[in-house]
């Protein structure tokens, strides 16, 4: 800030300094004129009093030395008053080494932290992940919050504080200067002696888009970084990326911390990534350009395809759990489940509402840290104008220093057992308060909530007292343990939600040289196998995709899937047989994308998996085997067969995967699902998803035989018609008028004439037969009130009539009603 200063104003300093060197020299002779007659004369003086002259010649030179600081003093007087007004508080929390940090950290019996690696190796790490050898990469984001810091250097400059009330963005300027130090970094990191602790780095690739986040692929790394998704690989071994390949283009590029994040292996070989704000995305290896809305979505690792997800995490992360339930987070809560109802069966019928596409899993959002806040927070909230700002338009949680979540990010199902304790549970972090966040998954039905553990009441797992400390991402390792990628620095908060004022005295982006990987182990875990996958042939792979390991696993599958030889695994016997023996569900539907991948998964296995023990296996070998429902393949009338399963989320993908199939068979079990569980969350989505064109053969199906026993389909029937209505094709209403007249139940007429309403909110011309006709006209004159007032409705709006023959029947209905 002073050379800025300095150098701002070097034109005019060089008029400064010839002004003051002729003052000094006017002031020096008007001093020696004031003298007396014999102080003019310095030999005199000199000659008279020895002693007098060294006084006299030691005075003049320290008045030339203070005359010479009193032109310095004018010069910088202005940087002087900025600085002097503008100073960090004492009450700053400073950085901790990290064996001090170490120090601060509590956690429950038998668990502790290791470092994995620290400043100087990274800075700012955003994610890490492994190859298949096991080597650690890290991904590291630059720039965070560096447009404010710009803002408020320019600011500082005045040397006042900027106390107004209000919340506001940095300036053009700023955010122009920032966008230049927003990067991303790549790093290999390496352990030379195999204590745990890394030693060297390879930096793979540097100066690409701020990059929030790397998965494997394909022997190199994928990164994420708006506008981009990128391949890199070192093939010559230099510790270099020499390949750079851009797999996507076209996410839009908005704040840094809403940019697409966290990319990671789904259980069904396609790579997760969330966050963003969509955008028209192309790539080398598509087909065409896809309109991606803001919602999270998924791609195959050659860039073939990309497709949107269901759900969207409003900050950064997202977990599945074993059965491939999806969670993801907002600032505010730790876990937000995500509806189990995937984006391509919805898009089928793009005429259906879902209720809740996703839904808060916890129901409190009180916090325990350790810490105390940063003083910003407890100074914000002791300001009267921007407290009331706060507390009015952002509540409680917002407002006041501590005590709710507020950064809530990066949850994590730990899908693992090397913890003891842990295996199934969810881990969030809390950057903000320098936490993670435990809870337990509790299964109702379909829906899933969060419960603090027992013991954690007022508690949290992971806490430190070190203000620096920031988890931001979690992931399992090769060994089970969870790594932490601590965004080590002083503030980590959205610069915006700070005061201008606090800003401006405490900075920004203080510790932006800093940055800590953590590892989280148990005293009772299992000794670590070696880490390298790669040099496994596939009979080894096979047997490591029911690893207790989630990485070994996950990593066998990748492997196998990328190698994709035709010699089998294994015997499809044997493994048919363990698929159906096994109790473990992650290790079993690992197995089955597998074989759905490499083109060895077939009705034997399909059959085995569909009558599988465990409900999660069920409900993933209906999605395996949705592409080849045929009448005669014996999985699909095992499939069949899963109507009333006893699980409410296997009938509920059991609904879904029935609209893959075009048949009346597929229809039938739509209407069974339908009649006896459409009171279960979710389902009339997944049914209406599912009939797609075929909303009328629905109708039919409940409403022709014994429409009295239509049970709890009962409620669907609005839709249903209005459905029917909305594709405005007159034999399909036609045959519904039919199903109508024929109903002893009046209400459930009126429910169909509603639905058939509701669409069409203005005239348009829909033919349909005589006969129909005359049975809507005659609801419309000899009906009960009700019928009659829709019949009418329905006549006009489908123009079945001219004007005058309109009112003609309206003076007969008259007539009659006189």
């Amino acid at each position: 800030m002073a050379k800025g200063l300095i150098l701002g104003s070097a034109r005019g300093s060089r008029a400064v300094f010839w002004r003051l060197a002729k003052n000094k020299n006017n002031n020096a002779q008007q001093a020696a004129d004031r003298r007396p007659p014999a102080a003019r004369s310095p030999a005199k003086a000199c000659f008279g009093l020895a002693s007098g002259c060294w006084l006299l010649r030691f005075a003049a030179t320290r008045l030339q030395m203070l005359t010479r600081l009193f032109i310095l003093s004018l010069l910088l007087a202005p940087l002087g008053q900025a600085l002097g007004q503008i100073t960090k508080p004492t009450d700053a929390p400073n950085p901790l080494p990290p064996a001090e940090s170490l120090k601060t950290v509590r956690l429950p019996d038998g668990f502790r932290l290791e470092l994995v690696a620290a400043e100087p190796l990274i800075r700012q790490p955003s994610g890490v992940c492994w190859d298949a050898e096991g080597n650690l990469f890290v991904a590291e984001l630059h720039g965070y919050n560096r447009e404010g810091q710009f803002d408020i250097e320019e600011l500082n400059k005045t040397g006042e504080l900027d106390r107004v009330v209000r919340r506001i963005a940095a300036n053009e300027d700023a955010m122009r200067r920032a966008e230049a130090e927003q990067i991303g970094t790549v790093k290999k990191l390496i352990d030379d002696d195999g204590d745990g602790v890394m030693d060297r780095v390879e930096t793979w690739v540097d100066g690409i888009p701020a990059c929030l986040g790397i998965c494997p692929a394909r022997d190199g790394i994928i990164a994420v970084c708006s506008p981009d998704i990128i391949f890199l690989a070192d093939r010559d071994g230099d510790g270099k990326a020499e390949v750079r390949e851009t797999l996507f283009t076209g996410f839009k590029v908005s704040v840094i911390e809403r940019r697409i994040n966290q990319p990671q292996w789904g259980p069904d070989n396609w790579i997760y990534v969330d966050g963003g704000q969509g955008g028209r995305i192309t790539g080398p290896n598509l087909s065409r350009p896809v309109n991606l809305p803001v919602t999270g979505f998924r791609i195959k690792p050659d860039g073939s395809a990309i497709e949107s997800i269901s759900g969207h995490t409003s900050t950064y992360g997202f977990t599945f759990n074993d059965d491939g339930d999806r969670f993801v987070i907002s600032t505010g809560t730790p876990a937000i489940q995500v509806a189990p109802l995937p984006w391509r069966y919805l898009s089928r019928n793009a005429d259906i509402a879902v209720r809740a596409s996703r839904r808060n899993a916890a129901n409190y959002n009180t916090t325990f840290p350790s810490s105390q806040p940063h003083p910003w927070r407890t100074k914000r909230a002791d300001d009267p104008g921007f407290g009331k700002y706060y507390r009015d338009r952002y509540g409680a949680a917002e407002s006041i220093p501590n005590g709710y979540f507020t950064s809530a990010c990066s949850p994590l199902v730990y899908t693992d057992s090397a913890l003891p304790g842990l295996q199934g549970q969810m881990l969030s972090c809390a950057p903000a308060q320098n936490f993670v966040h435990r809870s337990v998954i509790h299964r109702d039905g379909v829906v899933l909530n969060i419960r603090r553990p027992a013991g954690e009441e007022k508690s949290e797992f992971l806490t430190s007292s070190d203000i620096w400390f920031h988890p931001i991402h979690l992931t399992i390792g090769p060994e089970g343990a969870i790594y932490i990628a601590d965004f080590y620095r002083e503030i980590i908060e959205d610069y915006s939600a700070i005061p201008r004022y606090l800003q401006q005295q405490y900075g920004l982006d203080d510790g932006r040289d800093h940055g800590r990987v953590w590892r989280l182990v148990h005293d009772d875990m299992p000794e670590p196998q070696s880490p390298n996958l790669a040099k496994l042939n596939n009979a080894s792979l096979g047997r490591e995709l029911f690893s207790d390991r989630f990485w070994r696993r996950q990593t066998a599958r990748r492997l196998l899937t990328e190698r994709h030889e035709a010699k089998p695994i294994e015997p499809l016997p044997r493994l048919a047989k363990r698929t159906a023996n096994s109790k473990d569900t992650a290790g079993t539907v690992n197995a089955l994308y597998t074989l759905e991948a490499i083109g060895q998964l077939n009705d034997e296995v399909l059959v085995a998996a569909l009558g599988h023990a465990q409900p999660g296996v069920r409900r993933h070998a209906l999605r395996l085997a949705e592409s080849r429902f045929d009448n005669f393949r014996p999985h699909f009338r095992e499939a069949l067969k899963l109507v009333d399963d006893p699980s409410p989320m296997v009938r509920l993908q059991l609904a879904l995967s029935m609209g893959e199939f075009d048949d009346i068979s597929a229809t039938r079990a739509l209407a069974a699902l339908a009649k006896r569980h459409l009171d279960e969350t979710w389902i009339d989505g997944a049914i209406l998803s599912s009939l797609g064109n075929r909303p009328a053969d629905m109708l039919n199906v409940l409403l022709t035989s014994e429409p009295e026993k239509i049970g709890k389909a009962r409620r669907l029937v609005r839709q249903l018609c209005s459905a029917v209505a909305s594709r405005k094709r007159g034999d399909e209403i036609s045959d519904l008028i039919s199903l109508v007249e024929h109903m002893k139940d009046r209400s459930l007429q009126l429910e169909c004439l509603n639905g058939l309403r509701a669409p069409l909110k203005t005239p348009v011309f829909i033919s349909i037969s005589d006969a129909q006709f005359t049975t809507l006209f005659n609801f419309s004159t000899k009906g009960h009130p009700e019928l009659r007032s829709v019949a009418t409705d329905l006549i006009r709006l489908m123009k079945l009539e001219s004007e005058e023959d309109r009112q003609t029947r309206l003076a007969a209905t008259l007539k009659e009603v006189a």
